[in-house]
């Protein structure tokens, strides 16, 4: 008996083959003649339908992406509609410090101390000036309530401010910190968490980058007025929660949401990007004789976007959809719309529109609908049949796509355009 390899090595070689020997008649299949050796008098015609309604279920979810893996901080500061913060935290510092060739000692001193930030001006929006103001945000509250976080932005709490003009903002900020309280704080053994908030001239917003990626804030400071004492360099640290422990690297760095008045994307709509950004969740109910009787030429995905208007709603932004890689064993939907296929795989395109632009919006999903094919709805084992809308940059943009639902009037609701070849049978006259 074949070998589990050997027997999908050959069901592939077949698969190649058989659509080999389809791509020979592929360009006049209406045609009799056009492949006298491979398919002598065959005619196979393509058709053309539209399945409407096509989504057995779709809603908008809230809250992407989670924290611990956020590519970037869109700190932001857009008077009453949107205020995006972020916290920085340094929970463990030592208390001693070694000289070389000597014992340890206690640390007595942190001189020329410093918080280091780096920055990605992409998209950026700087006015005449921004006060970039550094606050204690250390509390005993659970992490997973941020108010508690954002009642620590207050006067008794500020730690240092530094004002730039828009020309001295570049890629990278050291900002200078106060000694007497970093030396206070690693004597007593306390935690060190910043909050970061803008202030600006006007409207300014910009991207603080994190561990993501790859260039994280640090503390740097100087133990001994000896130069032969290296100058500590502390990188992001956090010590919670303790439940479940391993959620506790996730707070290193994070943003803090301290308002969004985007409105809600209503009834009839569902909606992709934002921040805290929202996905739309899309389960598919395919029709079986699609899937079993026909050969997929071409499926396309066609949804309407519905304007909307807010804050950049003149700014364009990229919509991409992708394939659920959760089974339905999987049923919280936030989850289940993490466990995702990579980008461009099975579904491809993208949608780039500004918010408050409208029309018909296309995605390629014949790539998809071939999997699903092969992969029984029944199964727990499967992938649901399902995608979701994601904005290309989640997370650091205020804007975001809205389309209709399939609640929405039947002309604006999502539908799905296939072109198809029905099934035929080969055989022996």
């Amino acid at each position: 008996m074949m070998s589990s390899p050997v027997r999908r090595a050959l069901r592939v070689s077949v698969a190649a083959f058989a659509a080999a020997a389809l791509g020979a008649c592929a360009e006049q299949l209406d045609a009799g003649s056009a492949c006298p050796t491979l398919c002598p008098g065959l005619s196979v015609p393509i058709v053309d339908t539209t399945i409407s309604p096509v989504l057995a279920f779709d809603t908008t979810l809230s809250g992407f992406p989670s924290i611990g893996t956020e590519e970037g901080i869109p700190l932001a500061a857009r008077g009453d509609t949107l205020d995006v913060r972020a916290v920085l935290r340094f929970d463990t510092l030592l208390a001693t410090f070694t000289p070389p060739n000597d014992t340890a000692r206690p640390v007595t001193r942190a001189d020329s101390a410093v918080l280091r930030m780096r920055f990605n001006l992409t998209q950026s929006r700087l006015p005449a000036w921004v006060r970039f103001e550094l606050y204690d945000v250390d509390t005993i509250a659970d992490d997973l309530v941020p108010a508690a976080v954002l009642a620590q932005f207050r006067a008794g709490r500020l730690v240092a401010q530094r004002t730039l003009t828009r020309a001295e903002i570049t890629d990278s900020l050291r900002f200078a910190l106060p000694s007497a309280w970093l030396l206070q704080k690693i004597q007593s053994g306390a935690r060190v968490r910043f909050g970061l908030r803008l202030v600006g001239a006007s409207s300014v917003s910009l991207r603080l980058h994190t561990l993501e990626t790859g260039l994280p804030a640090d503390l740097r400071y100087y133990v001994s007025p000896d130069t032969a004492v290296k100058q500590v360099v502390a990188a992001l640290q956090s010590g919670t929660p303790l439940e479940p422990a391993s959620l506790a690297p996730d707070f290193r760095d994070y943003a803090v949401v301290a308002r969004n008045a985007l409105p809600s994307a209503g009834a009839l709509a569902m909606a992709a990007g934002g921040v805290p950004a929202r996905r739309s969740y899309l389960r598919f109910n395919i029709p079986s004789w699609l899937l079993d009787s026909a050969t997929i030429v071409r499926a396309t995905l066609e949804l309407t976007q519905m304007p909307s208007r807010g804050y950049d709603d003149r700014d364009t932004v990229t919509v991409i959809g992708q394939a659920l890689a959760a089974t339905p064993r999987i049923t919280d939907l936030f989850r289940a719309s993490q466990v995702l296929v990579p980008p461009g795989l099975f579904v491809t395109d993208s949608i780039r529109a500004a918010p408050a632009d409208s029309g018909r919006r296309t995605l390629e999903v014949n790539g998809l609908l071939r999997v699903w094919k092969s992969a029984p709805d029944t199964a727990l084992t499967s992938p649901q049949r399902a995608i979701v809308l994601v904005q290309r940059e989640e997370g650091l943009h205020g804007a975001e796509l809205r389309f209709f639902n399939s609640r929405a009037p039947a002309s604006v609701r999502p539908r799905l355009r296939v072109s198809y070849m029905p099934r035929v049978n080969f055989g022996v006259p």
